[in-house]
This record gives C-alpha cells, structure tokens and sequence, in this order.
C-alpha cells in the first residue's frame, strides 16, 4: 500500500503540506510517494520524508505508477491531469485535492473548468473546510463524494522560540506570499505607510519566492515602496528555510510585531498556522481560507479590505493593548494545538481511505 501526491511544482504552502501530512502519515504506517511536475524552491529545503520524482512526461509516469503502484493518488489543483493520470492507464482511487480556488469569480470558473474532468475521472474531492469551496462543490458537484479536514502543523516541531525578540522600538510587520495582486502586497505598503506616520517605524519584513512573480509585477512593487518612502524599511527574504521561520515568528511575537495578511483570498494558508503556533498575532483581511483558522477578535484580529486606516488602528491595538494582545496569543495557540494535529489529519485521512476501499 502506497499513497501518491501529486502537485505541480515543491513551493509555499503546498510543500509545507506535503511535508506535514506524509511525515505524519508515514509515521502512522501509511508509506507515502511524491511526485512534481517540475523542480522548485521546495526542494532546497531539506530532504522530504518519503522518496520524490519530478517528471511531467505522460510516458515517464506510466512507468512509475508501473514500478510504484499506488493504492491511492491525490491530485492537488491540476484538474486536467486528472484526465491523463487514467488516460495512462491508472484505474485506482483518485482524489482531486482543492487548496485555493482564488476569488469568487475566479473560483466559480474554475470550479466550472474543472468540472468535464472532476465528474469522470475523480473518485471523491478533499478540501480543508473552506467555505468557498464548499458553497459551490454542493452546487456543481452535488453527486460527487466530499471530504474536508483541515491541514495538519506540528506544533512540536515548529512553535515558538523564546529570546528572539529585540529591544528596538521598531515593530515587525510580517507578510508572506508572492509578489501578486491577489496577495496584497499594495494594501499592506499601504498599512505600514500609515503606521509609519502615526510613529509606529514598522519593520517590513516581507517573506517571498521570486519565482512566483512576474518582472513587471516586482518593478511596480519596487516604485511603490520608492513613492511611498518604504524602500529602507523593506527586507525581502526570499525562500527562508522554514526552521528559520519560526525563528522569525517568535521574534515578532516578542517585539509587539504582528503577521499582516492582505491576501484577497486564500485557500488553508499555512502562515497562519504557523503565526498562531509561534504566538504571533494574526491580523487579516477577512478572506474565505482564514476562517477556518481564526474567529473575529478570539484568535487574531479581522479589517476590512480597502481600509487601511481601520487596519492601522487594529494594529495598534494588538500592540499596544497588551490584555488584547495576550487574550488572543494564547487562544491562537491553543486552537492550533487542539484542531490542527497531526494525528487528527491522520485519523481523517484513513477514514478517507477505508470509505475509497484502500484500507
């Protein structure tokens, strides 16, 4: 018995997932495989737990699944793929895995492209609560069998450091994702230019793989931050190793710093997770994936998209307002120990199997 996922390219959150959930499943008994379509920055971050192949050659797959049968594949986004996984001769249970659909009418096209692919050729869909999806699989894919659990961190491993905080009155403004519209990054230049002039002298530190990001879109990033006089508060980091991450997160938590999310939308995003397990306070535009992390004022702090100024008051208040700021560190906290385990995303994922008749 063997599980195979599949997955464009080793980058972000997906390799963030992937290394969680087949470490944990592996553990448990379930031996695990990967497979990429082309190499990424994922891969510079230490060996994965189980073996992994790269390869988008129809022919070089077939070979694989004849060398390494699975017992079950889990396809993540690439819906057409679906299609040629069966086309090579793959008759197994197969899983179309949704992450992030993107905005709404984004997400209703796609859901509407990947249709003529998901009804033939998928056993079952897997998605991680997010209500978006949700919504429109019950309406474009009311016959097709679901399955929601949320994405596992292990909070034994990555967690709060303490002693990294510093003594400067600068405050860190976290934010994580790529240079692209649907990420934010004009909202939150934005933010920390209003913070900046109420004397707040925010540190941005801004966590990003440059593959992911077109020319033009970096250079209007960079005359942005230049208009806005940013540019010396700026620090990209490109493709941090994620035990340094936390390292980072911690000493956010420590310095009255905070993780800014401006993303429009996002699927299961992992920054999150991994804020609330280093005690980093969450400050969010209210998009569809984050609800399923946070609840308004209990785990971290909500603004409305477009309002900057409410997003630098409710900043302040998470750094200044200490009994606030403590409430919802801890509550965070808590929630990611108790509902995101390993072994709760293992216990779902082998319910998941026994109903596809792999276990």
């Amino acid at each position: 018995m063997e599980v195979l996922f599949v997955f464009a390219i080793p980058s972000g959150g997906m390799n963030t997932l992937n290394r969680e959930r087949i470490r944990a499943l592996t553990a448990s008994g379930i031996p695990c495989r990967l497979l990429y379509f082309a190499h990424g920055s994922g891969m510079h971050a230490g060996p994965m737990p189980c073996p992994v192949h790269y390869s988008y050659s129809a022919e070089e797959m077939k070979q694989l699944l004849l060398q390494h049968p699975p017992s079950l594949i889990v396809m993540t986004s690439w819906y057409a793929e679906l299609y040629l996984l069966r086309s090579i001769g793959y008759k197994g249970p197969l899983v179309f895995e949704i992450q992030g659909l993107g905005p709404l009418q984004e997400a209703r096209k796609a859901m509407s492209d990947a249709f003529p692919f998901i009804q033939p050729h998928a056993n079952a869909v897997l998605y991680p609560g997010t209500p978006l999806v949700a919504a429109l699989a019950s309406v474009m894919l009311p016959h097709k069998t679901m399955f929601s659990f949320p994405n596992p961190i292990d909070t034994a491993q990555f967690r709060y450091i303490a002693g990294k905080g510093n003594a400067a009155k600068s405050m860190p403004l976290l934010w994580i994702g790529r240079i692209h519209p649907n990420k934010g990054w004009l909202e939150y230049l934005h933010i920390a230019r209003l913070l900046a002039e109420r004397g707040e002298n925010p540190d941005l530190w801004m966590f990003e793989d440059p593959q992911l990001s077109t020319a033009e879109e970096r250079e209007a990033f960079a005359q942005t931050a230049v208009a806005l006089g940013l540019a010396d508060r700026i620090k990209l980091l490109p493709n941090v190793p994620r035990p340094q991450m936390a390292e980072y997160l911690s000493a956010a938590a420590d310095s009255g710093g905070m993780l800014l999310m401006t993303s429009l939308s996002e699927g299961a995003p992992y920054a999150v997770l991994e804020a609330m397990s280093c005690r980093c306070p969450v400050l969010t535009g209210d998009n569809d994936g984050v609800r399923t992390m946070i609840d308004d004022g209990v785990h971290g702090i909500y603004y409305e998209f477009g309002d900057v100024a409410g997003a630098a008051d409710s900043a302040q208040r998470l750094r200044h307002d200490s009994r606030l700021r403590r409430s919802v560190v801890a509550k965070a906290e808590q929630r990611v120990q108790t509902e995101f385990t390993p072994a709760r995303y293992v216990a779902s994922f082998k319910q998941m199997m026994r109903a596809l008749g792999v276990l």
